[in-house]
């Protein structure tokens, strides 16, 4: 008994080094397109908000709810969408995130994306190379001057 409760604290310490209020980075996509897993509950999105590199990914969509959801991702580069998924399903969605910018993530499905299933994917939003950086700046200024 004793030893399950300090695996369980030791198991909490650990997961709470790992937990950030800051958006989760995801791999930077090479040349063959980076994963990265969505999962979707009864009503929310984890991770809610996530920057990448600018590139091609396999987004591995995850219904972790009861209820019947999807992902749409909308942003600079287009839009992209998995078919309705069922409680337990998976399914893989390959996106072309190679345009910067702020793309928004939803359940399309009924009320959800009201209910609380939104997130933000940020592709090329800093810290990496002066390049990604700049194109970003300068794309961000062009908005403003029209």
């Amino acid at each position: 008994m004793r030893r399950m409760v300090t695996l369980g604290l030791a198991s909490l310490a650990l997961a709470a080094c790992g937990s950030d209020s800051e958006p989760e980075e995801a791999a930077s996509a090479g040349g063959g397109g980076a994963a990265v897993e969505i999962v979707l509950t009864d009503f929310a999105l984890e991770p809610a908000s996530l920057s990448v590199d600018p590139g091609s990914y396999t987004l591995t969509v995850v219904n972790d709810g009861e209820s019947v959801h999807a992902l749409k991702v909308d942003g600079p580069g287009g839009e992209f969408e998995t078919d309705e998924l069922q409680p337990g399903d998976t399914a893989e969605l390959e996106v072309d995130l190679s345009e910067p910018g702020e793309y928004e993530l939803t359940c399309p499905v009924g009320d959800h994306r009201e209910r609380g299933m939104e997130g933000t994917l940020t592709v090329g939003g800093g810290g990496g190379g002066g390049t990604t950086t700049d194109e970003t700046t300068t794309e961000d200024d062009g908005d403003y001057r029209y």
